[in-house]
C-alpha cells in the first residue's frame, strides 16, 4: 500500500465518520437515512477506485505462502461492505420505518465504528511510512 492509497483511504473513512457523527441515529425519533446513504454511496465509489488502482493484493503483506493478513485491508473490506449495505438498504427511504429501527441502529453504528478504525489505521500506517 502506498502513501497516496493510505491518504485516500484515511480521508474517505474520515468523511464517513464525520457524516455519521453529525447525523446520529436515535431510535426514539424519526430518522432520514438519505444523507448517510448518499455519503455511503459516494465514499464507496472513492474506495473502490482506490482499491482498483492498487498494484497488488490488498490483504497480504508479502507474496510469501505464509503471509499474514493485513488488518487495514480486512477492515477496509469490512467498511466497504457496510457502506454498500447502507447505500442499498436505505435507498429510497425518507425515514427509517419502525420495523427497521433495531437493524438500522446496529448497521449505522457499526459503519461509524469501522470508519473510525479504518481512518485511524490508515493514518498510522501513512505516518509510519513517512
Amino acid at each position: 500500500m502506498n502513501s497516496d492509497f493510505l491518504k485516500t483511504v484515511a480521508e474517505s473513512a474520515a468523511r464517513v465518520a464525520e457524516t455519521f457523527q453529525a447525523l446520529p441515529f436515535r431510535a426514539d425519533r424519526p430518522y432520514d437515512p438519505r444523507p448517510v446513504a448518499n455519503s455511503a454511496a459516494a465514499e464507496l465509489a472513492v474506495l473502490r477506485a482506490a482499491v482498483a488502482a492498487l498494484d497488488g493484493p490488498l490483504v497480504l503483506n508479502t507474496p510469501a505462502p505464509n503471509a499474514k493478513t493485513e488488518p487495514l485491508g480486512v477492515d477496509l473490506a469490512g467498511l466497504m461492505s457496510f457502506l454498500q449495505l447502507v447505500e442499498v438498504l436505505y435507498h429510497g427511504l425518507d425515514t427509517v420505518p419502525p420495523v427497521m429501527t433495531v437493524a438500522a441502529g446496529r448497521n449505522l453504528s457499526a459503519t461509524h465504528v469501522i470508519a473510525r478504525r479504518v481512518r485511524d489505521r490508515a493514518r498510522r500506517e501513512a505516518a509510519a511510512g513517512s
